[in-house]
């Protein structure tokens, strides 16, 4: 049997609150990571590139494929058969020369979107134009004349393919003029057969070959662009230009070389699942691209200069049945990429390693759902790492965490290197520190701070008869945060900045202090909570910490009894400083957090939520509208009968996703008097709501003329004017505000 002085200790008031602020501190943590996680700022964008990277690292090794190699138009080969560019003949002789030695397919890494002009032809053209000098050409062969037409005669009888570059500069390239490796899309079942090229992301202009060699000659795309850091992780296999796919330069030459007749892409839901080339299926990212499994830094891959080729020195086994990419990686012609390995690692050997990387099939997979198990991971390692800190000893807890976030890490990089998933273990380390964090805090701030005296804690914020009651109950339980359906309201001055630009500052602080003082009172008179003032604002709620019945109603009145008091308070303000003030208030009923909320040093009891934040918007709104009230319908819902409602409009609000019908409140003295008045303006507004903008508009223009003061009618009557002229689509009343 349990001794009773130990039975519940968990029910007792301190270990309650400990648990109530541990469970809240880690569920604050989790959903700060959770938005880290769903916002993705660049930093943490660059953090989990930086452990993308220590992974990858672990993940090089091992043989690379021996079919990828590369003809490097090195220094060696610059300097014995002269600067680049070099005529487009040599390179024709090159080309012919690889053929020659049997290679499976080239891949020519340089961009000839510019006639050569060392071409004979065009050399003896000049000379003339320039001189008036004819050249002898005869004793030139008819075909060494055109250096661009001998490469194309070349290239149409090997298998090669010519670079084209993706630009952002719209061109004017005809799609029918690039001829591309077949592609065929396999859509997965009950997947609406939508082309490609919609998945893709897709090039404003292309730059191609020369016509004599873009007829002749298959073109792949050379783009391979960098992330957000500059750090080339990945490449697209395809790009579209003009709804048309074109294959990158490595996955074009990889099919040709395997005798493929077409790239097959499988297109699921949301985008490219996978494609098909070489008899292997390649998963890639819903756009197509995917990830290089490097191998390391450069020279992974057998590099043969160019003038070796030429020269035939090099072993025809080495060369035979491979897959090769001409270009150059001399730094003097600037074709360098940053790795995660190195700063300047040569673009043609990108194209090296996606054809490895395919060969190999070393992918480097990041699950479909990679963010649920991220999310998972996520939140056991903060459950575990909240318990670790608040309940054991910290000289005991600390080594514990650390071995669990060492647990993570290597876990997850396990996964990458003998599988190659990806999952970033950033952002369950982040949470286990935060939690370590706030756990260790939170029970420090526990272990060390005494109750708060409750007269002491809210004599500032309700009336002594709130506070009596509050005192009966003998607990702390009013101070601690809770969910509850409250009335909200903000006030504020209009034009205060420029009401007390020439006022010295003691004079705004004594008008500021005979302003609010009958406005708090008006709040504490009608059982609500003064929350804070902000400069020239107020703000204030009703039904917390204690019920107040019927608070919308009574949030109605305080505001309706301050703009009286306000009249009154005018003829002294205007007496003594010179001014009259004008305010605006808002109000809106829903649920909120309220409780104490701060530092250990500095506490507010508050109120925060989508509630508050909806009703300071409608405070802000009621200059839009000329009116001194505003409240939304979740406020009006409560207040039928007791005061003159008038609606004003049905807006989306920022930051709302759904319109809120919103209404102003006369006093009684005033509806009388303008009855008629406020009859026929519902009328237009009901008129509006269903879309008939001429009759509404109609009205509105009448009222308009009757009272040009008016703002309200003034908007509509503009508002109907322009919605009749262009009726928009599927009208359900509602207008957007973008800005608060």
């Amino acid at each position: 049997m349990t001794a009773p002085g130990r039975a519940k200790w968990f029910l007792r008031p301190k270990n309650l609150k400990k648990t109530y602020f541990t469970v809240a501190s880690s569920a604050a943590c989790l959903v700060i990571v959770y938005v880290l996680m769903a916002a993705q700022p660049t930093m943490f964008k660059r953090l989990d590139r930086i452990v993308y990277d220590i992974y990858l690292r672990g993940f090089t090794g091992g043989e690379p494929s021996p079919v990828p190699i590369l003809i490097d138009i090195d220094e060696k080969s610059i300097a014995e058969m002269g600067q680049w560019p070099w005529p487009r003949y040599r390179l024709a002789e090159l080309l012919a020369t690889l053929y020659e030695y049997g290679v499976a397919s080239v891949g020519v890494d340089i961009l000839m979107g510019e006639q050569d002009r060392t071409s004979p032809a065009l050399w003896a053209r000049q000379i003339s134009d320039d001189f008036g000098i004819e050249p002898d050409t005869a004793w030139l062969p008819g075909e060494l004349m055109d250096n661009d037409k001998y490469l194309a005669s070349v290239v149409s009888q090997i298998p090669a393919v010519l670079s084209a570059n993706g630009t952002s500069d719209p061109g004017d390239v005809p799609e029918t003029a690039i001829r591309s490796f077949k592609i065929s899309p396999i859509w997965d079942p009950g997947v609406s057969s939508e082309p490609l090229s919609t998945f893709l992301p897709g090039w404003e202009g292309i730059q191609v070959p020369v016509p004599d060699l873009s007829e002749v000659a298959l073109v792949g795309l050379m783009n391979a662009e960098g992330d957000e850091d500059g750090i080339f992780r990945r490449v697209p296999l395809f790009n579209a230009y003009k709804g048309v796919e074109i294959a990158g330069l490595a996955l074009a030459t990889l099919a040709l070389g395997a005798g493929d007749n077409n790239i097959a892409v499988r297109i699921g839901r949301d985008g490219v699942r996978s494609i098909r080339v070489a008899g292997i299926e390649v998963p890639v990212s819903k756009e197509a691209t995917l990830p290089i499994a490097f191998r390391g830094g450069r020279d992974s891959y057998p590099t043969y200069s160019a003038v070796d080729v030429m020269e035939r020195s090099i072993p025809q086994e080495d060369i035979s049945g491979r897959i090769a990419f001409v270009g150059s990686t001399s730094a003097g012609l600037l074709d360098l990429r940053p790795t995660p390995f190195e700063k300047t690692f040569p673009g043609l050997e990108i194209h090296a390693a996606l054809v490895d990387t395919i060969l190999s099939q070393r992918f480097i997979i990041e699950p479909e759902s990679r963010v649920g198990l991220e999310l998972m991971l996520m939140l056991l390692t903060g459950v575990v790492a909240a318990v670790l800190f608040s309940a054991v000893r910290p000289h005991i807890a600390l080594p514990l965490g650390i071995g669990l976030g060492a647990a993570v890490w290597l876990g997850l990089r396990y996964a990458m290197i003998s599988r190659g998933i990806y999952l970033t273990p950033l952002y369950s380390l982040i949470n286990m520190a935060l939690q370590a964090f706030s756990s260790s805090a939170l029970r420090f701030w526990l272990e060390e701070s005494e109750k708060r005296v409750l007269r002491k804690a809210f004599s500032n914020y309700v009336s002594p008869e709130i506070v009596g009651q509050i005192i009966e109950r003998g607990s702390v339980e009013s101070l601690q945060g809770e969910h509850r359906n409250i009335s909200v309201l903000f006030t504020d001055i209009r034009d205060f900045t420029s009401l007390t630009e020439k006022m010295a500052p003691t004079q705004v602080v004594g008008m500021l202090g005979s302003y609010f003082s009958p406005m708090t009172a008006i709040v504490r008179d009608s059982m609500g909570t003064l929350d804070k003032f902000v400069g020239d604002a107020l703000m204030a709620f009703w039904n917390a910490p204690l019920d107040v019945p019927d608070h919308p109603s009574k949030a109605v009145s305080s505001l309706m009894e301050m703009h009286r008091a306000l009249d009154v308070l005018n003829e002294t303000l205007e007496a003594e400083y010179g001014v009259r003030l004008r305010m605006g208030g808002g109000i809106h009923t829903g649920f909120a957090h309220v409780g104490n909320m701060g530092t250990h040093d500095l506490m507010d009891y508050t109120a925060i939520g989508d509630t508050v934040n909806t009703a300071s918007r409608l405070e802000g709104m009621c200059t839009k509208y000329g009116v001194s009230s505003l409240i939304s319908k979740d406020t009006a819902d409560f207040c039928t009968g007791a005061f003159r409602l008038v609606s004003l409009d049905l807006v989306k609000v920022k930051g709302k996703s759904e319109g809120i019908p919103i209404f102003t409140v006369v006093a009684p003295e005033d509806a009388e008097a303008r009855n008629r008045e406020l009859e026929l303006w519902e009328e237009a507004f009901a008129l509006y709501a269903r879309g008939d903008f001429r009759a509404s508009g109609k009205i509105c223009q009448s009222l308009l003329d009757e009272r040009p003061q008016e703002k309200l009618y003034r908007i509509f009557a503009e508002r109907t004017g322009a919605l009749a002229e262009n009726v928009p689509e599927n009208w359900d009343g509602v207008f957007a505000y973008e800005s608060k």
